[in-house]
């Protein structure tokens, strides 16, 4: 009665819906004909409404005692609920009345489906495939009842066959797409695309699908001839221009990249994620202004994008100014708490800036949540033989020691602490290891503790091995 594609029955549906609401509101009824109660039901369903969606259902079978159409949207949204057993209840009613129809078998594979019974609702599936002319949803379907068990061969072979009967299908070519990636066959996949490209050659997505695999092939020419393609199609397909700027950014071409995102604006709107990505084209540029101002267009249209703070605190660091740089990266922290990368930076941004106390605090959060490594303990432990608290710096080196003990790094410090406090033998000890585990380590150790390049008893150890 009323479909989607023709513009006067979406308004007709629209007046059914606003006449239903109002009866509703002063507690009136009147007599709808099933095909109305449908649509009625179905829309409160497509807009996330299945409480609605069932109460109308219930409605109309006091009218419609006898429906088999109202008593399967009822399953239908029951399963939505997560109301299974409810579901399955009402269906076994349907079956003992008409086992064999169609709708029975695709209300039962949505049943076993919604319950986890993959296998089951394949069966359920290719049974319905004798009962109907139009197999291309089945099929759809069918492929992801397989995806969902890992099948992906099997799951290919119902997309190709839903994308000859609709190669308009979105959806299954964007499913297609995964599958391939998944069984990380690009080749196989590519191949797929060219052949469906031939005889679907304005399909954007197709377009696209094919760069995205042969990007994955590191065939970055043709990756971005494709995209150049998909975006010519459809000048408003966004997620094409931010492929082939990620693209770009892969080939170094960071100047395109960046007027890449750009273009982004004119036809999706500005976005904090695109000003984001412009300014680390900038970034990688050494145009820092520039870079600086895209990062602040970023959590100005996005205030919550911890990215663009963390890079804007890290470009403040770099340039000494203190007070921006631990401005932003407390907000990026703020906004993401449990980034490991973030909280490291944040306490050698608060050292750096003098603020000592605050730092120790901040390493102690890292060590005592476990967001740490053997670099952490490093750097904790350096930050306290600066603030001279010899004592609790060695503790935390002895306790990294044992977290780590194949760290050559922290060998290499622990002895230069140990010369430092002047107990010269334990320190032997330590350098001793450090240089079995890695002698390379040599320079690292000389240029953290440059005043040993003149201990003599150093020199000899580092010359003998």
């Amino acid at each position: 009665m009323f479909e989607e594609d023709n513009e006067d029955d979406f308004f007709n549906l629209l007046d059914l819906i606003d006449e239903f609401k109002k009866m509703q509101a002063e507690g009136r009824s009147r007599f709808y004909d099933l095909e109305e109660f449908e649509a009625i039901s179905d829309y409160f369903f497509e807009i996330g409404k299945s409480k609605k969606a069932l109460e109308v259902v219930e409605m109309a079978s006091e009218q419609h005692p006898y429906a088999t159409a109202l008593k399967l949207k009822k399953v239908q949204y029951l399963t939505s609920m997560d109301k299974t057993k409810e579901a399955s209840q009402v269906l076994n009613e349907l079956e003992a009345e008409s086992p064999d129809r169609y709708e029975m078998h695709m209300a039962r594979a949505g049943l076993y489906s919604k319950t986890g019974n993959h296998q089951k609702a394949i069966e359920q599936y290719r049974q319905a495939l004798a009962h109907t002319e139009f197999p291309e949803d089945i099929y759809h379907l069918l492929a992801l009842e397989y995806q969902l068990t890992g099948a992906y061969e099997k799951a290919l072979r119902y997309l190709k066959l839903a994308l000859k009967l609709f190669p308009e299908d979105e959806i299954a070519l964007y499913n297609l797409a995964l599958c391939y990636d998944l069984l990380e066959h690009p080749e196989e996949g590519v191949s797929y695309l060219e052949g469906f490209i031939d005889t679907n050659p304005y399909s954007e997505i197709a377009w696209y699908h094919l760069g995205l695999m042969q990007a994955k092939m590191e065939h970055y020419s043709e990756a971005l001839k494709a995209l150049d393609y998909s975006i010519l199609i459809d000048e408003y397909f966004s997620a094409a221009y931010y492929e082939k700027a990620r693209i770009l950014e892969l080939e170094f071409r960071y100047q395109e990249a960046a007027e890449t995102y750009q273009a982004t604006f004119e036809y999706d709107g500005a976005s904090g994620y695109g000003y984001y990505k412009t300014g680390l084209c900038y970034l990688k540029l050494g145009k820092e202004q520039k870079a600086e101002k895209f990062l602040n267009k970023a959590i100005q249209e996005d205030a919550e994008l911890e990215e663009a703070y963390f890079e804007l605190a890290l470009l403040k660091d770099e340039q000494k100014q203190w007070p921006e740089s631990l401005y932003h990266i407390n907000k990026a922290v703020e906004l993401d708490p449990e980034n490991w990368e973030y909280l490291q930076s944040s306490a050698l941004m608060h050292r750096r800036a003098g603020k000592q106390d605050e730092a120790v605090e901040i390493y102690k959060g890292l060590i005592s949540s476990s967001y740490c490594n053997a670099h952490t303990y490093m750097e904790y432990a350096q930050l306290l033989f600066d603030m001279c608290e010899f004592k609790t710096g060695m503790d935390a080196m002895y306790k990294a020691l044992d977290l780590y003990p194949n760290s050559s790094k922290l060998h290499y410090q622990m002895s230069g602490y140990l010369y430092t406090i002047e107990e010269g033998d334990e320190a032997e000890i330590y350098l001793r290891k450090a240089i079995a585990i890695d002698a390379g380590g040599r320079s690292f150790f000389l240029a953290l503790f440059p005043w040993l390049k003149d201990n003599a008893q150093v020199q000899a150890i580092i010359q003998k091995h």
